[in-house]
């Protein structure tokens, strides 16, 4: 039965999801209040209908570890969101000759009797792997740092000295390692042989920006920059990707000549059709520097 983000967590005791987050990501027992306010709050909030649409992804990562697809958008935009979980590609050939779930720390088993304990996982350990993906910004709702953020402002008005509050050895590792994670998956394919792990990358970090400024929404026309980089990832993505089916996509082929250098030789639809896909991706490549040069360099927070 596939169940919702906020379903997850109505349905998990938080002490077995703290053991996982305590036990299996390392963090300190100092964030636990943290984390349990955010999980009642996680329960209790409203859904948005609007922003539940897509789904969220869980897979495993190149280190057979448990992960979750992209960045996190803030705690109000996933509660509807479906949680679909894949792990059957890691599937090896002789996992249904085990049974149960080894006894022993989650970090001590092997690469194959993890992907055995992540297809078994109960929903708490799933709601542990969700909290720990979705807190990549901060432990704490969108709201809950719009209005930390508007108290900051208004007392500087007001002249109220401010207070500094020294950030804990163990706040800051629990941000790296987080952060670290998210890296992973792109980093671990990364090849000195292929130039499109460039755009790879570079989308990554995109991606990475957009969930932050979904979650600060701090600046006005954050909305507007968002979309820019959202059409960025587009443009990265056909000139990686392509489509492989063009049937419904047009391609203005009178001015290919400036985009795409080699030889253009159409002589049947097969031909048309790889040459559109080519020139598509031609376009997107050109364009896409030039919207980043133009607009790149107000992406900052």
């Amino acid at each position: 039965m596939i169940m919702t983000y906020q379903e997850y967590f109505r349905n998990s005791d938080f002490e077995y999801i703290w053991a996982i987050l305590s036990g299996f990501y390392g963090e300190n027992d100092g964030l636990k209040e943290e984390y349990e306010a955010l999980v009642n709050q996680i329960r209790l909030l409203p859904m948005v209908p609007g922003h539940s649409i897509s789904s969220i992804k869980m897979q495993l990562d190149p280190n057979n570890e448990i992960m979750v697809v992209g960045a996190p958008d803030p705690q109000e935009w996933l509660l509807g969101r479906e949680v679909e979980i894949d792990f059957g590609h890691w599937r090896d050939e002789d996992d249904a000759k085990d049974s149960g779930v080894p006894s022993i720390p989650f970090d001590m088993l092997t690469s194959k009797q993890k992907r055995q304990s992540a297809r078994q996982s109960d929903t708490a350990t799933i709601a542990a792997h969700l909290l720990y993906w979705s807190t990549l910004y901060d432990i704490k709702t969108s709201q809950q740092h719009a209005e930390e953020f508007a108290k900051w402002i208004e007392d500087s008005f007001k002249d109220v000295p401010y207070t500094h509050e020294i950030e804990q050895e163990y706040e800051a590792e629990s941000r790296h390692r987080k952060r670290q994670k998210y890296w992973c998956k792109a980093v671990s394919r990364d090849s000195a042989i292929d130039w499109s792990e460039n755009l790879r990358i570079l989308r990554h970090k995109l991606e990475y920006n957009i969930g932050y400024w979904r979650y600060v929404q701090r600046h006005v026309g954050w909305e507007e920059d968002v979309k820019r980089m959202q059409l960025a990832c587009s443009l990265i993505n056909i000139v990686i990707d392509g489509y492989n089916d063009m049937r419904n996509v047009y391609v203005n082929m009178t001015n290919a000549k400036r985009f795409y250098k080699d030889e253009i030789v159409i002589d049947n639809a097969d031909s048309r059709e790889f040459y559109q896909r080519k020139i598509r991706q031609a376009k997107s490549y050109d364009i896409l520097w030039r919207f980043l040069s133009k607009n790149m360099k107000k992406w900052w927070d």
